[in-house]
């Protein structure tokens, strides 16, 4: 896999939260070889990311772009790093298809366009803005196929949502696994002891957790309500929520509003998740959809039962850990299910998520090839 000289990718975009999509793109800059590949990033913050030192210490490069909705100022700057920087690939990673970056992308004659499908719908509480950019989004499916040069999905689900049928199809899509670091998950008794005393948690209560922003997508209203219900059957129960986002303040008002303040830890955005999830005796994401979840990989990874929404890609379940439960389902049921995981042994079962393809030694192999041009149709 030898080159003459260190290829430069172009990270589309990141922001200081190092959740989702932004976390995904550091873990891969943290795991690529980057005495072959090296990547630079394109930021719509105006101020400097609590990343940005560390990474440029590394080798990055940081461009602080104007929003894309200001075109033609997007368009001078991103003109201008392009001109500087002699790029083997822009790397686009989208939760939904807004060609207008991409098509800029392409009328600057960029090398290669690569997009990469992360979600399956709109993150956004308002109806109007999801509808405009739903209107975006099925415009962009079908512009696709002409601006862009390569194509990833986290899930076939992504996929489909990201992309027309002959993208899918063709050559050039590709599936890319969100994978992790299996190893540093790995259920270990004596780390659930400690991180449980630091949080002031007794070894006989029982933790339920959950990991994600908090936004529209992650539906935290409807967990807390499902939790109200499991404190009606048993006290000795903690809700662990790891995350930052917009509607933090709302989800502290209602657990505050329902009595449930002091069961109820707000972790903030935390280093130590794979600590974190040792202390947790059960993994709850009700999400109204997701790419894939990876949060649901890194709970089956610590041999956490994981009860999930049926908006969720069903390859999340790699392990047989994974119970779907439909959102129109009654609160009763979810409670009936989280309950009955109560005393599930576990056990270490990072071998089958490895043999599954969502280690990362094997998926940072594939993405450098792609890079590199030397990934097989």
């Amino acid at each position: 896999m030898g080159k003459e000289k260190t290829i430069r990718i172009l990270q589309a975009f990141v922001s200081n939260d190092k959740g989702g999509l932004t976390g995904y793109i550091c873990q891969n800059y943290n795991w690529i070889n980057r005495n072959e590949i090296q990547f630079d990033f394109l930021t719509y913050e105006k101020n400097p990311l609590d990343f940005e030192k560390t990474f440029i210490d590394m080798g990055a490069h940081f461009f602080h772009i104007s929003s894309v909705f200001h075109v033609v100022n997007y368009m001078k700057e991103l003109h201008t790093i392009l001109s500087k920087n002699d790029y083997a690939a822009i790397h686009f990673n989208m939760s939904y298809a807004n060609f207008v970056p991409i098509l800029i992308a392409y009328c600057l004659n960029s090398k290669r366009i690569i997009i990469h499908s992360h979600s399956t719908k709109i993150d956004d509480r308002r109806r109007i803005v999801r509808f405009v950019k739903t209107c975006i989004h099925y415009v962009g499916k079908y512009m696709f196929k002409f601006i862009a040069t390569d194509y990833l999905a986290c899930s076939e689900l992504a996929a489909q949502w990201m992309y027309c049928d002959f993208i899918i199809k063709s050559k050039n899509y590709h599936l890319a696994k969100n994978a992790i670091d299996i190893s540093k998950y790995s259920y270990s008794p004596s780390i659930r002891e400690i991180e449980r005393n630091k949080l002031g948690i007794l070894a006989s209560t029982f933790v339920i957790g959950h990991i994600g922003r908090f936004t529209y997508q992650k539906n935290h209203e409807f967990l807390i309500e499902v939790f109200r219900k499991v404190v009606s059957k048993d006290e000795n129960v903690i809700l662990l929520l790891i995350g930052e986002g917009p509607e933090q303040n709302a989800i502290k008002k209602k657990a505050k509003k329902l009595g449930l303040e002091s069961k109820v830890l707000f972790l903030g955005r935390r280093e130590d998740v794979p600590n974190l999830l040792q202390a947790m005796d059960c993994f709850v994401l009700p999400s109204r959809f997701e790419g894939l979840g990876i949060a649901g990989i890194e709970a089956q990874a610590a041999g956490l039962p994981c009860i999930v929404s049926d908006q969720i890609p069903r390859e999340l379940d790699q392990t047989g850990l994974v119970h779907f439960i439909s959102l129109t389902s009654s609160v009763d049921i979810w409670v009936k299910m989280i309950l009955s995981v109560q005393n599930i042994h576990r056990k270490n079962i990072g071998e089958k998520l490895n043999l599954c393809g969502y280690d990362i030694r094997i998926s940072i192999e594939k993405m450098m090839k792609l890079y590199m041009q030397e990934l097989d149709a």
